[in-house]
């Protein structure tokens, strides 16, 4: 707090003057910096989940103390009195050219304000001339990436304190490609339990004889357009397709109807693409037994976090990802990696339809169900988390 309230409302009404104010020898005024500036640019779902979803809940958390307080903004702010009062400024995804001027005067001001600038990047968006270095062609959002944004975005990280990333590959590779004076931190997705229920499933009692299956990714997956199956080139297609058809299966497609899935359409649920704050009532409505996650060897890939795998073990669905294990992408990581169970990107029809149904037994689905909750919760991958608030808290 200020210790004089007329010196501090004329220190708001000259904003050319230093943060700190020296007002006699050895009486030194500070105002209370506990403010979190977080500029919000990405508006889809990777920015409620690594900025408005985490920032709204940490304001929950230090709002009342006045440790923190969290400030969203879609747009940048000069204001003065905020930045006075700010100690961190987060930049989300921030990577369009004419940025990197406004983000050069909060560096200007840096020193004046004395607050730390803070980065964060989830996806992959460069490209080089190793097999799969580049987003994908399957991905739709490839069509506003290009080497102008490339380039800003590696321009506006160099400006940081610190840079955040969801993984380690994606941190190392940036770390390679010129972004070689801030700190890189990486900063694991959570899931919250204020969205998908603190309770954990009860145990299953007798075999599922048929059970319900869900596919939560986004349609950046395929390519309806141009006719890629992209993510689902491979044994997940034909088995959803065979066991649908002979109605082994309930299935549930979220994200619209792939071209793929068209000879089915009338034997399953398709649900559109849904808000953040709508999308786990929808899955929890559904109720899946298991959730998967095909995907296939690519630099975008390696960066992906693994979201979907503990969304799915929050709503106690078995989750079954892709991995490169036994083949000549495995030197790469797969964000599926670490789960109970996953499976070789290139496994075959029969062996995944194999390995699906002996985890429909009792004990094998309670095993695997009680794992996945505890990777939750002895792994900090909580919202709630003592180790992310934690984690939070230091980077700021």
């Amino acid at each position: 707090p200020t210790s004089n309230f007329e010196i501090f409302r004329q220190h708001i009404m000259n904003p050319n003057k230093p943060f700190e104010l020296s007002v006699q020898e050895g009486d030194i005024m500070k105002v209370q910096k506990n403010l979190v500036l977080s500029l919000a640019s990405d508006s889809t779902g990777v920015g409620y989940v690594r900025n408005i979803i985490p920032m709204t809940y940490l304001n929950s958390v230090f709002g009342k103390t006045g440790r923190f307080n969290l400030l969203l903004s879609p747009t940048m702010i000069f204001q003065h009195d905020i930045l006075l009062r700010s100690r961190s400024i987060l930049f989300q995804r921030t990577m369009n050219p004419q940025q990197i001027s406004s983000v050069q005067m909060y560096k200007d001001n840096k020193a004046k304000y004395g607050y730390k600038m803070v980065y964060d990047v989830d996806d992959f968006i460069w490209e080089g001339e190793d097999k799969g270095e580049a987003i994908p062609d399957y991905n739709f959002g490839k069509i506003g990436i290009n080497k102008e944004v490339q380039q800003a975005a590696l321009t506006i990280m160099n400006m940081m304190d610190t840079v955040c990333v969801s993984t380690k590959f994606l941190g190392d590779y940036i770390r390679s490609h010129g972004v070689d004076k801030p700190e890189i931190k990486v900063v694991n997705n959570v899931v919250g339990k204020y969205f998908w229920g603190p309770q954990r499933k009860k145990a299953i009692k007798s075999k599922l004889t048929k059970p319900r299956v869900i596919y939560t990714g986004s349609p950046t997956h395929w390519n309806q357009e141009k006719k890629l199956k992209g993510d689902v080139e491979n044994a997940f297609c034909e088995f959803i397709i065979k066991n649908v058809m002979d109605n082994k299966i309930e299935y549930t497609q979220m994200g619209g109807l792939p071209f793929f899935f068209e000879c089915i359409a009338n034997k399953i649920k398709v649900i559109e693409w849904v808000n953040t704050y709508q999308y786990p009532q929808v899955i929890r409505e559904a109720r899946p037994d298991f959730s998967i996650g095909p995907l296939v060897p690519n630099y975008f890939n390696y960066s992906k976090s693994d979201l979907k795998a503990i969304e799915s073990y929050a709503y106690g669905a078995v989750f079954i990802g892709s991995t490169w294990k036994g083949t000549e992408f495995e030197k790469n990581p797969s964000p599926y990696d670490d789960c109970p169970v996953n499976v070789p990107y290139n496994i075959t029809v029969d062996d995944l339809d194999r390995q699906f149904w002996e985890l429909t037994e009792v004990d094998n689905y309670n095993r695997v169900i009680k794992q996945q909750y505890d990777i939750l919760d002895n792994t900090g991958r909580w919202l709630e988390s003592e180790k992310y608030i934690n984690m939070m808290t230091q980077i700021f």
